[in-house]
């Protein structure tokens, strides 16, 4: 097995395990000395048990769908459609893998804004696509 085809069936067990909330599986996945990253909070969690600990306590009943993954050699990238309750958010993740195992994690969690002035000629409005985002106002 390459090491591309190695770090696609771990980056599905990545989101298939989160989703079950199957944690032991899941930290089966990460090095003991993972990195994971928010940018957008500042946030870090270091470690495989804090990282599993910090999802296993995650608030509410939520539920993820992979919607892209896309993977090279030892790393990977997905987007996937994250709901709370309600809400619908889209989260872009990027996995690094060392030795078989995730070493790092980063996710973004970009906000919905509206699209600055002067280029309505060229866009469509309300667009809906693979991911999906909830925008104040239905739009």
């Amino acid at each position: 097995m390459t090491s591309t085809e190695q770090s696609r069936v771990i980056a599905r067990q990545y989101f298939e395990t989160m989703a079950a909330r199957d944690w032991d599986s899941f930290g089966a996945l990460l090095a003991e000395d993972v990195v994971y990253e928010l940018p957008q909070t500042a946030e870090r969690v270091t470690g495989r048990d804090r990282l599993v600990q910090f999802n296993r306590e995650y608030p509410g009943d939520w539920r993820i769908d992979v919607s892209r993954l896309i993977v090279d050699g030892e790393t990977a990238a997905g987007t996937m459609n994250f709901t709370v309750g309600d809400d619908e958010m889209v989260g872009l993740v990027y996995l690094e893998l060392t030795g078989g195992l995730i070493s790092r994690v980063t996710d973004f969690w970009p906000e919905p804004y509206d699209a600055p002035p002067g280029r309505e000629h060229l866009i469509e409005q309300g667009v809906s696509g693979v991911d999906r985002l909830s925008r104040p106002g239905g739009s």
